[in-house]
């Protein structure tokens, strides 16, 4: 943690710089309100300590101009017994709280540490661009056996701070399943910080990763904190980490075994502590075999390694999406979609989703969308570019054989009573091997046998 601190008493000051230097923090100890304001124009701190009279630009003035360029940083008073109306005033204008002279050191120290988390707390408000809905994490993760196994392996390994490597194809859900393993553990409440390796700029990567001091590269007009720092007691996201160029890779390496980095163009070591969790959808084991991947990188990165299957290979769980999604798409769009027609339903059965569960997410939003009524019908899945040729498979249609729409909740059903047969077909008719194969225990099987009146055929 940077603190600067403003004291116009040499003694007083160095007092300060040592006693908190101690405390393990980083620290720029400046004797006028003039320098202070220059160090938070060209840096950035997590507090700022203030005595509130000084010479020229007072502790007043230099609150108000901090405020100006960086509304949520955390700043402290220190204040004599004759100016203590100002010091109320001052927090009025933000500052988190003020100290009196003579002050006892554990009571400094503890404001200090409250005022770093009040200000970590609002960093991170201010800095959340996205919001997740985990509700809908946890039904993407599916109810197929391989899923469920990574489920079993995620809620094991969430709650320690092993590097975790999550592989698939694109839109498989690794970005949500990265979440969702931060959220379990105990660093949830702590910053989730997604490094895109495939969208930065080369140049620039190494100053996002590890920040950069003043004067680094031209444009760097100010010092900058680097997001392994921002991600301070919380997770680093690296997705597409197949893309880190090789120069980056040493130095990644060293911050994941070393707990520090060192920001570009700087002699200061900062010491980081993070969870790692990385994103690929190419094949890292091959990477490495042809050189475009340091081994030792990679089995640091990968001590729990995940693979996450595509669509395709898990259709048990693809009318559960659909169902899902109509349902997120409704609320949105103020839709009121609840069927689906036979000829759509095939249509989604048998397409290939390339993009996995981000496609079929598109897909289903601009069919709901599209659709005029309650029903999703092939024109409205077909609209905007989807293979004419799988859209003929079927078209004739849309109702079931009894005449009656497919109802979601019908299809869901329909998909289940398929699952359970197939698995007892495997299992020639053992209902414990069934429910192994299914992923849920015996009695819900015997129940779902009940409420399907599928009868043992073995």
């Amino acid at each position: 943690m940077r603190l600067l601190i403003v004291e116009d008493e040499p003694e007083m000051l160095l007092f300060l710089k040592r006693f908190f230097q101690r405390k393990g923090y980083t620290v720029t100890a400046v004797a006028s309100g003039e320098d202070a304001w220059t160090a938070v124009s060209e840096t950035e701190y997590d507090l700022v300590i203030s005595d509130l009279v000084l010479e020229k630009m007072s502790g007043m003035e230099l609150l108000k101009k901090t405020r100006a360029i960086d509304k949520d940083l955390p700043f402290i008073i220190i204040t004599g017994a004759g100016t203590i109306e100002s010091a109320v005033e001052a927090i009025k204008l933000g500052a988190f709280h003020y100290v009196t002279k003579p002050f006892q050191r554990r009571e400094l120290e503890i404001t200090v540490q409250r005022a770093l988390e009040f200000g970590m707390m609002n960093r991170r408000i201010s800095k959340l661009t996205e919001k997740t809905d985990m509700e809908n994490n946890l039904f993407l993760i599916g109810k197929t056996r391989q899923m469920n196994k990574i489920v079993s392996i995620i809620e094991k390994i969430a709650d320690s701070d092993t590097p975790v490597l999550i592989q698939g194809e694109t839109g498989t859900g690794k970005t949500m399943f990265a979440r969702h393993i931060h959220a379990l553990s105990r660093r949830g409440e702590g910053p989730f910080v997604t490094i895109d390796c495939g969208a930065i700029m080369p140049s620039l990567l190494e100053s996002e990763l590890f920040g950069h001091v003043k004067g680094a590269f031209t444009g760097a007009i100010r010092a900058k904190r680097g997001l392994l720092e921002e991600a301070c007691n919380g997770t680093v996201f690296l997705d597409e980490i197949g893309e880190l160029p090789p120069q980056t890779q040493v130095k990644l390496l060293r911050a994941i075994q070393e707990k520090e980095i060192r920001p570009v163009g700087g002699n200061q070591i900062i010491h980081i502590d993070v969870r790692f969790i990385s994103a690929t959808n190419r094949d890292l084991k091959q990477e490495v075999k042809t050189g475009g991947f340091r081994e030792d990188l990679f089995y640091r990165l990968s001590l729990i390694p995940l693979y996450l299957p595509p669509l395709r290979e898990r259709r048990e769980d693809l009318l559960q999406f659909v169902a899902q999604f109509v349902r997120e798409f409704n609320q949105r769009h103020n839709k009121q979609v609840i069927q689906l027609s036979p000829a759509v339903l095939q249509t989604i059965m048998n397409l290939p989703w390339k993009g996995n569960i981000r496609e079929l997410k598109n897909v289903i939003e601009r069919a709901v969308l599209l659709s005029d009524g309650p029903v999703i019908d092939s024109e409205c899945l077909g609209a905007g570019g989807m293979d004419p040729q799988i859209l003929t498979l079927d078209t004739r249609e849309d109702v079931d054989e009894s005449g009656e729409p497919l109802l979601l909740k019908k299809t869901v059903e329909e998909a289940e009573k398929a699952a359970i047969r197939r698995a007892l077909r495997l299992s020639e008719g053992n209902r414990s091997k069934a429910a192994l194969f299914l992923g849920i225990g015996r009695r819900t099987l015997y129940d779902k046998l009940a409420h399907y009146q599928i009868e043992k055929d073995h």
